[in-house]
């Protein structure tokens, strides 16, 4: 083929403006690319944030989608590893194998993850090229991304529930058990039952954790966290005690690990105040709108208590992607239930009604 072609693609075009679905030329790939051929897509808080303005450093317009699985349509030159027909997951992280990060196991820091913005555009929109939000780009049809971004999958796990994997799912799972290494026989205490918050459950329940306690103001939100591997569920109540203090009376005690996965300074505080003095572990997994800030007593760690952040769960997706299709496969996590809701193409803001209102675990767009 080796030519550019026309596809259809949900187009960001200004803070605060709906996605505009239309025609984009979509440019043939170079050497070490693939073009992939789109099946599904998630939509993701942080596609949500970056049309409102609240991800910071987003360059509009542009083809924003993080969450896609579809099928290898050509590879350019010095392609390795994937071939034409391939069904494959697009990860948002690379693996070079050779830089520093991926020699250290650090995979999730790849140093051509950082070169993404510096390739040339993929996309030509009304005359003129735009950007995509990373490289994954499955807001349009067809994707044109490095070979290292691509994992294969069986071709019969359905394109809906993959296309998932590479941003909620490792990042929740890949919280609790890459980042915070979740112990056995310990207490969890997960916040906000997002996607991510889900999959931090399955991740905690992997690792063995004795109580799980999923924490949301929606208490409909109570037996879809259950089905995913909770103990315990708890809506906060306004009360002159804290949801810290609220959490530590369920729990005769402090917790061991917190999960704030709403993205929110506030809880992120309270989320820290929960957890042991001397070993508890809190992770700030949700995304806080840049510019908020946190104010904590210096005392917070004078006995070792920590905070700390996660990239897309910390993960490998060479090793650790597979590992969840296989989980998958053999019914050990779950992923077809976190779809909720799907949606074509033409449809897509409707989806995103969806995301801002709390209605939707998962809403995927099925090309």
């Amino acid at each position: 083929m080796s030519r550019n072609i026309e596809s259809v693609a949900a187009v960001a075009p200004a803070t605060g403006e709906p996605l505009v679905v239309e025609s984009v030329e979509v440019r043939a790939p170079e050497s070490h690319e693939v073009l992939v051929q789109m099946k599904a897509s998630g939509l993701c808080h942080t596609d949500f944030s970056m049309m409102t303005g609240d991800f910071p450093g987003t360059a509009l317009p542009a083809v924003l989608g993080h969450e896609g699985a579809g099928v290898v349509l050509e590879c350019g030159r010095d392609v390795d590893g994937v071939q034409p027909g391939d069904h494959v997951i697009l990860s948002n992280i690379a693996h070079c194998g050779v830089c520093a990060s991926c020699r250290t196991g650090k995979s999730s820091f790849c140093a051509e993850t950082a070169k993404a913005g510096s390739r040339r555009p993929v996309y030509t929109w009304r005359g003129k090229e735009i950007a995509s939000a990373g490289v994954v780009a499955s807001f349009a049809g067809h994707s044109v991304l490095p070979a290292g971004n691509l994992i294969k999958i069986p071709n019969d796990m359905p394109f809906d529930s993959a296309a998932l994997v590479p941003c909620g799912v490792i990042t929740g799972m890949g919280a609790a058990l890459s980042s915070a290494e979740v112990s056995e026989g310990s207490t969890v205490v997960v916040i906000g039952m997002g996607s991510v918050g889900l999959n931090v459950i399955q991740g905690a329940r992997i690792a063995g954790a004795a109580r799980i306690v999923a924490v949301d103001t929606n208490s409909s939100k109570e037996d879809v966290a259950k089905r995913f591997g909770a103990t315990d569920f708890l809506q906060p109540i306004a009360t002159e005690h804290t949801l810290a203090d609220q959490v530590t009376e369920l729990l005769s005690g402090p917790a061991d690990y917190s999960f704030e996965c709403v993205g929110n300074a506030r809880l992120i505080e309270q989320a820290l105040a929960m957890v042991d003095p001397f070993s508890g572990v809190c992770v700030a997994v949700g995304i806080a709108p840049g510019g908020s800030e946190l104010t904590l007593p210096a005392s917070t760690f004078w006995m070792g208590r920590r905070l700390q952040g996660t990239f897309l769960g910390n993960v490998n997706p060479l090793t650790d992607i597979p590992r969840i299709v296989d989980w998958y496969r053999d019914g050990t996590v779950l992923l077809d239930e976190l779809v909720t809701h799907r949606l074509n193409h033409a449809n897509i803001n409707d989806g995103f009604d969806l995301v801002s209102s709390g209605q939707a675990v998962r809403t995927v767009v099925v090309y």
